[in-house]
């Protein structure tokens, strides 16, 4: 209990970076690498530094980019639902992900009534593109959390340990796209901050990370 107590404490002042031993390497615990964020800039003054720590910083950035996630995921042999780029037009029932600074959050569109008007806020008056994931009949969309590439749920395992092998992203939001037959695609990954996680997840934590000095 007072590891677990040291381990709240420190990671909670923002010293957030321990070593994983089965991985051989530094990880970032943070959970939110966002762009020139707190998490990214201490990753960037350990790279800076000559220290190797995941996720890099150009891995946050691929995670957090729609497009490039996706293609990402999708070169490394992982299933992702079709997608496609717009400024404007999408055709549901889809997933519409917005690609600029400004907006973050995306919208599940099923109907094509409101298409017009959540394409016109999406792109910021058609200014800039979003992505746009196709949802197949009768799939559903489910999220799930991912710690050091696992998943309380079995029924995530093999795809939060992709999230790890192929992003490197320790601690994560992971949406997935079940099809009626039970395949995964990889969809989104999004911040999980480390100050939300469970008691569950940080045991799982404690028991395999040591802080780096």
């Amino acid at each position: 209990m007072e590891r677990l107590k040291e381990f709240l404490k420190r990671a909670r002042a923002g010293r957030f970076v321990g070593r994983w031993s089965e991985a051989g390497c530094l990880v970032n615990l943070a959970g939110n690498y966002d762009y020139l964020g707190l998490a990214y800039y201490a990753t960037q003054d350990l790279e800076n530094g000559g220290r190797e720590v995941l996720p890099t910083c150009r891995e946050m950035l691929d995670a957090y980019v729609p497009p490039l996630f996706l293609e990402k995921a999708r070169l490394s042999g992982v299933a992702v639902p079709e997608n496609y780029l717009s400024n404007g037009y999408f055709e549901p029932p889809v997933i519409v992900d917005p690609i600029n600074p400004f907006t973050l959050k995306g919208r599940v569109v099923r109907k094509p009534g409101r298409a017009g008007s959540i394409a016109k806020s999406l792109t910021r008056n058609y200014t800039y593109a979003v992505c746009c994931q196709e949802l197949p009949e009768n799939s559903r969309i489910i999220y799930f959390r991912s710690v050091l590439g696992c998943c309380a749920s079995g029924a995530f395992k093999e795809v939060a340990r992709k999230v790890w092998e192929v992003f490197h992203i320790p601690v994560a939001r992971v949406r997935v796209v079940r099809l009626a037959d039970g395949t995964m695609l990889l969809s989104d990954i999004s911040p999980l901050p480390f100050e939300i996680l469970r008691p569950r997840e940080l045991y799982y934590l404690e028991e395999r990370i040591q802080w780096d000095s």
